[in-house]
């Protein structure tokens, strides 16, 4: 999923994850570790989001529905 913007992020309920397309690497990024606001109208991309091992801007994006499928995403890497 792409075309995400910080103020989804912002004004979602549940953090999202992140899943580099080059090294795979997941993390679960809340609103305030990104520094969205309601508002902001970019694009991760374009806010400039890297994956912080290995710098690459492809990535894919999961917008959680619920704090399980937060749990989920961690667990089934």
């Amino acid at each position: 999923m792409t075309g995400l913007t910080l103020h989804d992020v912002a004004t979602g309920r549940h953090p999202v994850g992140i899943e580099c397309d080059r090294c795979v690497r997941r993390v679960v990024v809340t609103a305030a570790a990104l520094k969205a606001v309601a508002g902001d109208r970019r694009t991760l991309e374009e806010a400039g989001l890297v994956c912080g091992k290995c710098g690459s801007r492809a990535f894919s994006v999961t917008r959680f529905l619920s704090a399980a499928s937060v749990r989920s995403f961690v667990r089934n890497h």
